[in-house]
């Protein structure tokens, strides 16, 4: 149910949705995620992020463990690649921002800057993230959203039938050197690591394996070629969808508060995070990753 929120009515036992944008994403009302939530309620949000890429629950107070309990209700959770900013004991929640314990950095503070999805760089990519914000600076730190399933529907057809025959190259190594330019504090990338995450192809679009809606599946912070295509024409193809997606009619900007629940879909949504003066604000945020799986993959592919 959308309603306008002019005058809010939420039922009792389910959420009731409001659109935040005219790009994407709407806020449900009605849950609490520190409480088990029934199958209803779940699969209401499901449907919600299906159709609207980005779902906000405001006012919400998690420990970390309920955190973790409430991501569960939409598939299993997967590690980060930053296992250095994992919470210790608790591994699949990424800690992100600029907090800094006993001298240490006990988050990432440079992850998001450039337009991405979660997880590309796997096999089976991440279907979702669900990030909590504890403490949220009063200026910048926004999180920006872009509709890829628009983006793709915006494409004449003969663009579409182009790019759908396409694959790019998603680079965890390539991506990974090039933020350890911008943040020197990042560790080396040890042959090690490198070898947990070798680049992978996957198509330029993909489909929701629910809705079939088509998304570009298109990462411009992980792809680094398209396969098939001169290098110089794969840089302008990618040059090109990159301005495509983040044009403004496509993003949502999400200004974040504390006690703010956002879950994405990680395959028809594209996001990037704004600076923010990190000389006085603290940014801490918490990050539960949805996992993929071989099925989900199956099913997102067109061909």
């Amino acid at each position: 149910m959308i309603i306008d929120l002019e005058k809010p009515v939420v039922a009792a036992g389910a959420p009731v949705f409001r659109l935040l944008s005219d790009a994407l994403g709407v806020e449900a009302l009605g849950i609490d995620g520190s409480r088990p939530q029934d199958d209803h309620a779940i699969a209401a949000l499901a449907a919600a992020l299906d159709q609207h890429g980005v779902v906000l629950m405001r006012g919400q107070t998690l420990t970390p463990d309920q955190h973790i309990a409430f991501s569960r209700r939409f598939g299993a959770l997967q590690e980060v690649a930053q296992k250095q900013y994992q919470m210790p004991g608790k591994p699949h929640i990424y800690v992100i921002g600029n907090v800094v314990e006993n001298g240490h950095a006990v988050a990432d503070p440079s992850v998001g800057r450039l337009w991405h999805s979660d997880q590309s760089f796997l096999q089976h990519p991440a279907l979702g993230s669900v990030l909590y914000g504890v403490e949220c600076p009063d200026e910048g730190a926004d999180t920006l959203f872009a509709n890829m399933y628009a983006a793709w529907e915006a494409l004449s057809p003969a663009r579409q039938e182009e790019l759908q025959e396409l694959r790019a190259v998603h680079s965890f190594s390539e991506y990974y050197e090039a933020l350890r330019q911008r943040d020197p504090t990042q560790p080396v990338l040890t042959g090690e690591r490198r070898a947990l995450y070798p680049d992978v192809v996957h198509p330029l679009v993909r489909q929701n394996p629910r809705t079939g809606r088509k998304a570009l599946y298109f990462n411009p912070g992980y792809v680094t070629a398209i396969i098939g295509t001169t290098a110089a024409h794969g840089e302008a193809l990618m040059r090109e969808l990159t301005e495509h997606c983040s044009r403004e009619r496509f993003v949502h900007a999400h200004k974040w508060r504390p006690g703010d629940l956002l879950m994405w879909d990680n395959l028809g949504v594209i996001h990037k995070g704004t600076p923010f003066d990190t000389d006085r604000y603290v940014r801490r945020m918490h990050r539960t990753t949805i996992a993929g799986n071989a099925d989900v993959y199956r099913a997102s592919l067109l061909h």
